[in-house]
């Protein structure tokens, strides 16, 4: 499977609150730009995640699409290993 999320520039950001699951209430003013990401995931023996473009210096389990994958792997019971590749567009 291959898709293509929307880029978006954030013009303007307020923190309002923390809540208790650690994230942030957040207000926010989005534009989108016409820039796309390409998201794959295919399956794999061997679970990994692939990145490119700019690099981000963070532990992977804070990466936004290692979390969604591993919430939809609890919320549907997903037992197959994927690979991952985000690649700038």
């Amino acid at each position: 499977m291959i898709c293509f999320p929307n880029a978006k520039i954030n013009l303007g950001l307020n923190v309002v609150s923390k809540r208790p699951d650690g994230y942030h209430n957040i207000e926010t003013i989005f534009y989108p730009i016409p820039v796309k990401d390409a998201l794959e995931i295919v399956a794999s023996d061997q679970p990994s995640f692939t990145g490119t473009g700019i690099p981000v210096d963070a532990p992977q389990e804070k990466n936004l699409v290692i979390k969604a994958l591993n919430a939809l792997k609890t919320r549907y019971e997903w037992t197959s290993s994927v690979k991952r590749e985000l690649m700038d567009c």
